[in-house]
């Protein structure tokens, strides 16, 4: 699992948790940003990308059992005659399942969710990596210069007077 360096919870001497997050795609490092958590992504700089992977996967344990309960059926088949196999085998079945019921209880089917969280930086040089990435997710894909959109946007204009206060509002006190 990818966390942010320094570990979760460990903290530096000014007893303020200073995490550093690296991008999965490129290693670089950057500060964390301001803590605010009304977001849930806590400190992760602003325009970074927190991926938060969870799979579930066999427990091997469980498939091995599964796979002698399978053998030892067909070994105990095998010691009758064929011409009886097929009423046989739900008896044989049957006792192989309750030889191995307690283990099977005990033993889970599926390992615990298996979690990777990975960072990506938004770095000009891998926004179009982030973007496939994202693509391929069918998420849309993160505009090509944010800073540039920003400063683009349009200023309302105000009428304003030499010392800073719009000239309506002298008139209306």
């Amino acid at each position: 699992m990818t966390t942010p360096l320094g570990g979760e919870g460990e903290q530096k001497m000014n007893s303020q948790p200073n995490f550093d997050y690296e991008c999965a795609l490129t290693g670089i490092v950057s500060e964390s940003g301001f803590p605010d958590d009304c977001d849930g992504l806590g400190d992760l700089p602003v325009g970074w990308t927190r991926i938060h992977l969870v799979r579930r996967q066999y427990n091997p344990k469980w498939l091995l059992i599964q796979q002698v309960k399978q053998n030892m059926i067909e070994a105990l088949l095998q010691q009758v005659p064929e011409d009886l196999h097929s009423s046989q085998q739900y008896v044989i079945g049957l006792q192989v399942e309750a030889q191995f019921h307690s283990l099977e209880e005990q033993t889970p089917v599926y390992l615990p969710d298996v979690e990777d969280v990975v960072y990506i930086s938004d770095s000009g040089e891998i926004l179009g990596a982030l973007n496939e990435i994202r693509s391929s997710l069918a998420l849309e894909s993160l505009p090509e210069h944010p800073e540039e959109e920003e400063e683009e946007a349009p200023q309302i204009p105000t009428d304003e007077g030499e010392d800073g206060e719009e000239e309506g509002e002298e008139e209306q006190t």
